[in-house]
Formats: structure tokens, sequence, C-alpha cells
């Protein structure tokens, strides 16, 4: 039975191997080609390669403002504002520095007094909990990083600005203080010292990495005029770098010739007018821009002062620019410590 069975098999394979084939299916046409003229040259390779599963495809940027802005927020309905752990970062943009509207669809994230600055197609915002968010204009991804400083333990309040190498360089308050305000000195002591210094971007390291330059950029004597200093601010005026520093609901103005020079102090450019500043000098009008935060019918809110000279202001040098209502957070919010860039690569 088995050779009989195997038989029929074989007869069967015969007869499907004579059988006549299918029809070849009828080719689609292909795709029509773009005339030669419009044909991509062999150098834009790397623009197709760009939009690959791979690589973020470029977008157009939602962060269209001359201006930017960042600030930290908080709910006093919902938490304790003054625990700089209850602050998120936010971002805003502004075409004249006056109008300020969120970036659409920022979500926020953890941390305090974060300052910002543009290089490129990126946007770095950095924050006192020693991180920085990378903000990719042609993409629109963020990314997270931890920055390191060589040779410092510790520091708060980060300011940035580009020097004449591109690199970024960064100011801060230089250490914190055990069990107290890094601003203020240390419990029991009466008088201290405070420094403001600054770092240098390591080349390469896109914004994480620092060293520290020698010496100090202001030196702070505490416990007479003023009882705290904080929150460097750094910009250029053209003709001279300026830095702000802050004292509470106070600022005083610091300049020097070169970026990493010493910083002498010329004037108390405000008195209990708001604190933690952002300055900005728009070459242009000749005119300054500075920018601080200040408690307004129980709400923090951010105001701005234009001046045509670094002499101290009067309250009626300042008007609110920015609130947690005409942002679109809510009337309950705070919302603090400015820090400004120009929108330009």
């Amino acid at each position: 039975m088995k050779n009989k069975f195997l038989f029929i098999i074989l007869i069967f394979l015969t007869a499907c191997s004579t059988a006549t084939p299918l029809p070849t299916p009828t080719p689609q046409p292909k795709p029509t080609l773009p005339p030669p003229t419009q044909a991509a040259p062999i150098t834009s390779a790397p623009t197709a390669k760009a939009a690959s599963p791979t690589t973020a495809p470029t977008i157009q940027s939602v962060v269209t403002g001359k201006y930017v802005m960042s600030f930290h927020a908080c709910d006093e309905s919902k938490t304790n504002c003054r625990d700089p752990r209850s602050h998120e970062v936010y971002l805003a943009q502004s075409d004249d520095g006056v109008a300020w509207k969120m970036i659409p669809n920022w979500k926020s994230f953890r941390g305090s007094v974060p300052d910002v600055i543009r290089r490129g197609n990126t946007l770095y915002i950095y924050t006192a909990s020693s991180d920085v968010v990378k903000y990719r204009l042609d993409t629109g991804a963020t990314e997270t990083a931890r920055i390191k400083v060589n040779g410092l333990a510790g520091f708060a309040d980060p300011s940035l600005i580009i020097d004449g190498e591109g690199r970024l360089v960064l100011f801060m308050l230089n250490g914190f203080v055990q069990g107290g305000d890094p601003a203020s000195c240390p419990p029991g002591q009466t008088t201290c010292e405070k420094y403001m210094d600054a770092a240098v971007e390591v080349k390469g390291s896109d914004g994480t990495e620092f060293n520290l330059e020698s010496g100090h950029r202001a030196t702070v004597q505490l416990g007479g005029e003023f009882r705290s200093a904080s929150d460097p601010d750094i910009f250029f005026d053209g003709k001279q770098y300026v830095m702000y520093v802050s004292h509470g609901p106070s600022i005083t103005a610091w300049t020097a010739t070169t970026l990493l020079g010493a910083y002498s102090r010329l004037t108390n450019l405000s008195t209990n007018l708001g604190g933690i500043p952002a300055g900005y000098f728009d070459s242009s009008a000749k005119m300054y821009w500075t920018y601080a935060h200040v408690n307004e019918n129980g709400r923090a809110v951010i105001r701005r002062a234009t001046h045509t000279a670094l002499s101290p202001l009067t309250a009626a040098d300042f008007k609110t620019v920015l609130t947690g209502a005409t942002i679109g957070l809510g009337a309950t919010f705070h919302v603090e410590s400015p820090g400004f860039a120009v929108n330009v690569p």
C-alpha cells in the first residue's frame, strides 16, 4: 500500500510541474519623477537623512517672539510658595518686552530661580537645582541634564552670557549655607562675605560642564547695609559689563570692563522696589530694561523699568508686565524671578 500511495503522489507532482504558470502581475506604474531641473542635488542628502525615523524632523518653531523670559510660578491657594520645591518653571515670549504670552504647549517643570539664554537653535534654561533643560527650537524636543562646575562644591542663582568664543559663561552665587539661606550669613553670624563668581563652559559639553574662574567677580559684605546678597544677573551694555545683585527687594548695579574681570559697585539701582532682577540694554533706543519681581496686592508680580542710565530708580519707573492672571495661570499664582534673553541664534 505504501508503494502504491507514493506512486500516486509522484503522478500528482508531475502534473503540477507541467501546469500552465500563473500570469505575471501587471507592474504598477512608478511614481512620476520630478524633471531634472527639480532633482535634489547630492549635497542635499543630509537633509533627507535628518527626516529619517531615527532623527527628529525639523519643525516650525513656536518661539517666534523677539524676547524670551523664564520665570518660576506657584499657586498660593494650593501649596506653600515659600518652599522652592513648590516652584514650577515657565517660558514666555514677547515682541516688545511688555506684553508677554506663554510659549504654546510649554510643559512646566519643577525648578526655581531660572535663567534662559539662546545659542544656535537651543534655549538653555538653568535653575537653582543645578540642572539645565535644553529646548531644541528646530524640533521642539526637550532634554534635562545635570551640570557640573569643576572646582566648586555648590552654587545657586545661575545667570548666563555668551563670551567672544561662543562659550556659555555661568555667573552664580558661590556656595551654600548649611541649615540656612545661601544668600545670608550662616546661623549665629552677624557679618560675612558673599561671592559672585563665574565659570566658563568646557567646549563640547553643550552647557553641562564648566570650569570655575579663579578669584571672585564681586565680593559683597553683609551685616551693615545689606543682610543678604544673591541672584547675580549679567549683561553687556555696549561699553561695559553690568552685573545686577539682589538684596531681598533691592538691587545694586556693578560694572567691569571685561567679562571675567573684577566688578565694582556702581550704585544702588533700586531700594525696596523689587528684587531677583534681570537686565538688558536696548542698543537701538539706548535704554536699559530692568525686570524684577515684587509683592503687589498680596501676590508676586514681575515689573519692568526703562531708564537711560544706571542711576537710582523710583517707583514711577516700574510698570507691571506679567502676573499670574495675565500669563494665563490664574490670579492665585505668584510669578517670580525673571530671566531674560534675546531670541536670536
